[in-house]
């Protein structure tokens, strides 16, 4: 037994970006809440079909009586979610494809990749109010609805007036993602994908040019994620996130082992708490105090891979191309793999706040595949330990499984190794 017992906790800390070999974060945390307790790491709720139309995958928007509708991305199908969670196709856009949805000025805006339509929320459709050349993400700014627009920023105002080419950046960049900071729009671009650098430009919205530009050397800005005051991008392919100073793009952080594309629609906010998709997971970017660091976890995983996230009130509203998810009433099981110790272990052992059942141990030695071990419950020193040992090695990770029962969950405080 080692005469300095290594603790692992700091739940709150979330994930590593750095690799299995930082100490005070975590390799894996798959449907964990860090956050309802601090310092605790326990179970998040599961997901579940809310239904199974639509089972395309779509953009959503919601409008002021908190009626959710979804775009299909592969057809032109429009389908309408009321409050109490029923879905009623509604429409067919006779253009196809749908690149966005927003509400505006009274109306739902749809839009494929060069025309904009309209619904009244009443009766009336218009599939082909505008035309563009290569729509993307639709943002609303200073009273207007203003969509990126291949080079340019098209401008929908307050009366309704429609501008194609508003704003324009340099030849050879075409606009991906809009994001308001104070009275400004920043505007984050994408060359090819065969390119390794894009450039983001803050435009005041009246200028005909831009205040500040920045280069990026990924491929293409994806998505934003607001931080409190924070704006951040995700950009390129393998998961780095970048946030803007004021005047340039600065390196925030990346999220290891996902590949990311452009996707506008993969970050909402649930009750304060910046969600963004990618894949199959659903990560949050939080601090429970100011004092915390922002923790980056993967609260919610998919058995699909999503397509856009939507909050209605505290309801998270996932599409996907099979249906559309939500929060459940139970738990879903979590994992946590810890940090690789290099040293010798015998013992491990798992500190306990609440133990309904199952909490799981297994281990991986120097490498290897992890081997389930029998887990046995010490009730007076409120931990789990498994029988055996670990044998010849020299390095050792530990992956945890908390599994619910019903509505009640298993809560951890610390691993011991020693």
């Amino acid at each position: 037994m080692l005469k300095n017992p290594i603790r692992l906790g700091n739940f709150q800390n979330g994930l590593t970006s750095l690799g299995k070999l930082e100490q005070n974060k975590w390799v894996t945390m798959d449907n964990v809440d860090i956050h309802t307790e601090v310092g605790i790491a326990t179970c998040n709720l599961d997901l579940s079909v809310e239904s199974s139309t639509p089972n395309e995958p779509c953009y959503s928007a919601i409008v002021p009586d908190g009626t959710v509708y979804f775009a299909s991305k592969s057809t032109g199908k429009l389908w309408r979610r009321t409050v109490v969670g029923t879905y009623t196709l509604i429409h067919t856009n006779v253009n196809g494809a749908h690149r966005g949805i927003r509400y505006f000025n009274g109306n739902l805006w749809f839009w494929t990749a060069t025309r904009l339509g309209y619904f009244d929320l009443s009766v009336t459709y218009n599939d082909s109010f505008a035309t563009g050349t290569n729509f993307r993400q639709g943002i609303e700014a200073n009273n207007s609805l203003l969509i990126a627009n291949g080079r340019f920023t098209a401008r929908l105002d307050s009366g309704n007036v429609f501008s194609a080419n508003e704003f324009v950046v340099p030849a050879m960049f075409e606009q991906t993602i809009l994001q308001n900071i104070g009275d400004d729009v920043l505007i984050g671009t994408i060359v090819s994908t065969e390119v390794a650098y894009c450039k983001f430009f803050l435009w005041n919205t009246v200028s005909s040019s831009w205040s500040y530009e920045d280069e990026v050397f990924e491929i293409g800005a994806n998505t934003f994620v607001q931080i409190d005051n924070l704006y951040i991008a995700q950009c390129g392919t393998e998961g780095r996130f970048y946030y803007w100073t004021g005047s340039r793009m600065a390196y925030f952080r990346k999220i290891r082992g996902i590949t990311t594309s452009l996707n506008w629609q993969n970050y909402t906010n649930l009750g304060n708490r910046p969600l963004y998709l990618n894949g199959s997971k659903v990560y949050s970017f939080h601090k429970e105090d100011n004092a915390l660091p922002a923790a980056v976890v993967a609260e919610y995983t998919l058995p699909v891979i999503g397509a856009s996230v939507i909050v209605q009130a505290q309801t998270l509203l996932i599409s996907t191309s099979t249906a559309v998810y939500t929060q459940d009433t139970n738990y879903a099981t979590a994992v946590i793999e810890s940090p690789e110790v290099q040293t010798q272990i015998s013992d491990i052992r798992v500190k306990y706040d609440a133990y309904p059942e199952g909490i799981g141990i297994e281990t991986s030695i120097n490498g290897a595949s992890y081997v389930t071990q029998t887990p046995v419950v010490d009730d007076l020193r409120r931990e789990v330990y498994f029988n055996g040992g670990v044998v010849d090695g020299y390095t050792t990770q530990v992956r945890i499984t908390l599994t619910p029962s019903g509505s009640n969950v298993p809560k951890i405080k610390e691993i011991t190794l020693q």
